[in-house]
């Protein structure tokens, strides 16, 4: 099998088992091997409390291992290569750099000739983990090797990770309730159920104006018609994904009711709530006691709280 080969082979073992348990580190082990010419390696996971390494799989010398796990980090050299983030070979250091504990007591004394050191990250940036490969002939890591070390490494940072990946919330598309679709450039919208609901977003829809440059994750209760959605929209680099399902009024409340709450949120007098929706002030002071007494809120003010925890929009 060729290195490609292998690394896509322990890509998908990554994917599926992890790596932190004694009996998947060392697959993964032995599958680097595979990738990484190499007399000597380890893979090892960062303790935060500790703030020390330990070897979850390691073929190097105890002594030598015991190194890596207590002491590697604490050598400047080490901070350089975690810096890079790329995996980092020997001979890639400028002669002034090959000093210190790492070459003074592992390199040098034990007669490695080369090896590669990649330091692992989580997906959000932590620092969880490094692998470390030594050779004791004239075999290289070479240039392919970088470069396959490279394409692995999200995959080992996610497998040393003990924060499991998030569901996507795309997940919830098979539920038998949730709809979505993709509002893409210019609002071209791509449908990822078989019934999206394309209508929620038709101008002057306040949805359609809280996705166009959305920048971060949000949830809303929608009403629309006679119905309140659900919306959970979020940027993606193709666009904003828009999940959305049907759900009952909140605190029991009716459309108009709930039109009227997002009116007293948005700091509207009764008078000009009726000027809008077109009835009577009276009508709409009805509605306000039914809004108070439904959410068991004692104020405008802590119902306008309130509304804004749901996230309505009307």
């Amino acid at each position: 099998m060729t290195a490609l080969g292998a690394a896509q082979d322990l890509r998908s073992f990554l994917r599926r088992n992890g790596s932190r348990t004694a009996g998947s580190a060392l697959a993964v082990a032995e599958g680097l091997r595979a990738i990484v010419p190499s007399d000597c390696l380890a893979l090892s996971v960062w303790d935060p409390v500790l703030g020390r390494h330990r070897a979850l799989a390691s073929s190097y010398p105890a002594v030598l291992t015991g190194f890596l796990d207590e002491d590697m980090h604490t050598d400047p050299l080490f901070g350089l290569v975690r810096t890079t983030g790329a995996p980092t070979r020997v001979r890639d250091l400028p002669v002034q750099r090959r000093r210190g504990d790492i070459f003074e007591l592992v390199i040098l004394p034990n007669g490695f000739r080369d090896g590669v050191t990649q330091c692992l990250f989580a997906a959000d940036g932590r620092y969880v983990g490094m692998l470390n490969a030594s050779t004791l002939d004239s075999r290289h890591p070479d240039d392919d090797t970088v470069a396959l070390l490279a394409l692995l490494g999200p995959d080992l940072g996610a497998a040393l990770d003990p924060v499991p990946p998030p569901e996507p919330l795309t997940a919830r598309l098979g539920d038998g309730s949730t709809e979505g679709m993709l509002v893409g450039p210019g609002g071209r919208v791509v449908a990822l159920s078989a019934r999206p609901r394309p209508e929620l977003l038709v101008p002057p829809s306040a949805l359609l104006s809280e996705v166009v440059g959305l920048r971060r994750a949000v949830r809303r209760l929608f009403v629309h018609g006679d119905a309140v959605h659900e919306i959970d929209a979020y940027p993606t680099a193709r666009g904003v994904v828009v999940l959305h399902r049907e759900v009952p009024p909140p605190a029991g409340l009716t459309m108009r009711e709930l039109q009227v709450l997002a009116a007293m949120a948005g700091g509207a007098s009764n008078a000009g709530i009726a000027a809008a929706l077109g009835v009577g002030a009276r009508t709409v002071g009805t509605h306000v006691e039914h809004v108070l007494a439904k959410t068991g809120c004692r104020t405008r003010a802590e119902a306008a709280a309130r509304a804004a925890a749901w996230g309505l929009l009307v």
